[in-house]
């Protein structure tokens, strides 16, 4: 099973057609939207429309920016997290503004967004690895998540910039 994961798109409309290519280039069996999805601008009813699309295969992530009007335009429901078993693994996905409230007994890794910036940090030794943002990197690099065989944060262009074994 091969899982794409994005963070904080935020509506920007240039980078949504990146998500696009993104789905085409990696070919996923399931997208998690980490949250922070659209933006309440006039370019969400576009941007949803293209996000519905898939809405076969995505998890949704409610993030802090996520309104009951985003809800309303989307067509697959925005969870607060969500726990999935990969690889024998136990994975937490949430957006990460809310990160300190959850309990992780039984998890093997966190993954959350929020700050936009990638990276693999730990918490209370368990690894918390952010993909990052595709559009408003904080970090200055336009960054995604590929869980397969191992964790991979990858840029734009596809290159891996770190991975974590599972």
């Amino acid at each position: 099973m091969k899982y794409l994961v994005v963070s904080d798109l935020h509506g920007v409309k240039s980078y949504i057609s990146e998500f696009e290519r993104l789905v085409k280039l990696e070919l996923p069996d399931k997208i998690v939207l980490l949250g922070d999805i659209l933006s309440n601008t006039s370019d969400d009813y576009y941007l949803s429309e293209l996000l519905n699309l898939y809405k076969d295969k995505i998890i949704g992530i409610k993030g802090n920016n996520d309104t009951y009007y985003v809800e309303k335009l989307l067509d697959f429901k925005l969870n607060d997290y969500y726990i999935e078993r990969i690889n024998n693994k136990n994975f937490f996905f949430t957006h990460g503004h809310l990160l300190y409230s959850y309990d992780y007994t039984n998890i093997d890794f966190i993954i959350a967004g929020h700050t936009h910036i990638s990276g693999v940090k730990e918490f209370d030794g368990i690894p918390v690895i952010n993909p990052g943002s595709i559009s408003l990197p904080r970090d200055f690099k336009h960054s995604y998540m590929i869980i397969s065989d191992k964790i991979y944060i990858k840029d734009l262009d596809g290159i891996v910039l770190e991975e974590v074994n599972i």
